[in-house]
């Protein structure tokens, strides 16, 4: 086992939403192979900062079981670039917690290692192979694909879900998306909110997403999943 966790930081209060249908804690990693700039957590880009130790995380469990919580999701930053991340999962599930994982799907092998033991996936799907190296810097596009089949095929209980940017988004941009989860579970569309600590300077007086640029979206991309939902509007 790793001298200590992947955890960096925690939302102190019981989270509602972070997974769905249960209570749940909700623990942040540090350091992103992706350079988004709509970016809402972008202090956790860089990477390199302190970790809970084992014992510091159990004594954090604790706590939440008090709270009847038995489940706990992790996000980031990309959780899968550490290597300790296996071991932290290992540690939540021997403490009787279920275990739900955000992820970019840039790490496919650490993807497919760690499905088994997962309770629920939620992979982002930025936007069609071609964009991902103008949206997020990454050109391994394969690698999206990868995991994009693996999470279909594999995961327990999972959801793909799309940031929607009017200027990015266009109907053939969603259609392109759509063919990459021909058939998946679920799809969940959420708008993009400017904020004044977006990566991206010209990004944050962008207007929000419009509900109904929203549900145009909803309506292309219902014809290839089996659900779509879209939340925040």
């Amino acid at each position: 086992m790793h001298n200590e966790s992947v955890l960096h930081a925690m939302r102190s209060e019981t989270s509602m939403v972070d997974f769905p249908g249960r209570m749940s804690a909700l623990f942040f990693t540090s350091g992103c192979n992706f350079r988004c700039g709509y970016c809402h957590n972008p202090d956790l880009l860089a990477g390199g900062d302190k970790c809970y130790t084992w014992d510091e995380l159990g004594e954090i469990l604790q706590r939440f079981r008090k709270q009847w919580v038995r489940a706990a999701a992790i996000t980031g930053g990309e959780p899968t670039i550490h290597a300790a991340l296996p071991d932290t999962i290992a540690f939540l599930k021997k403490h009787g917690f279920a275990v739900k994982l955000d992820s970019n799907g840039s790490r496919p092998d650490m993807l497919e290692r760690l499905l088994p033991e997962l309770d629920y996936v939620a992979m982002d799907l930025k936007c069609s192979l071609d964009s991902y190296p103008a949206l997020t810097g990454w050109k391994d596009v394969e690698a999206i694909r990868r995991s994009l089949r693996l999470i279909q095929s594999s995961a327990r209980d999972y959801e793909f879900r799309t940031t929607l940017l009017e200027t990015l988004h266009t109907n053939e941009e969603l259609h392109d998306c759509g063919k990459l989860i021909q058939g998946a579970k679920l799809l969940v569309l959420q708008p993009f909110v400017p904020h004044e600590n977006l990566p991206a300077i010209a990004l944050r007086t962008q207007p929000r997403t419009r509900p109904s640029r929203l549900q145009e979206a909803a309506d292309i991309l219902c014809g290839y999943v089996q659900k779509v939902v879209v939340r925040g509007e």
